[in-house]
């Protein structure tokens, strides 16, 4: 299983993700970033995105 919480990301909001894989994890957090903050993946920052990458973990 693979987690991540919004404020990794350096968002104020400790929704948490997960998934099976980094993809789904990724993918659901551009989902979130949108409903919850409505940010669009095409104004996510490249930053943004690399945080995203980077702080996805592997969990038990």
């Amino acid at each position: 299983m693979k987690r991540l919480t919004c404020r990794d990301v350096g968002l104020d909001c400790d929704y948490l993700i997960l998934g099976d894989s980094n993809e789904e994890v990724a993918s659901k957090a551009v989902k979130h970033a949108w409903e919850a903050h409505a940010i669009s993946a095409e104004e996510m920052t490249s930053d943004m995105k690399t945080r995203i990458k980077e702080n996805i973990i592997t969990t038990e």
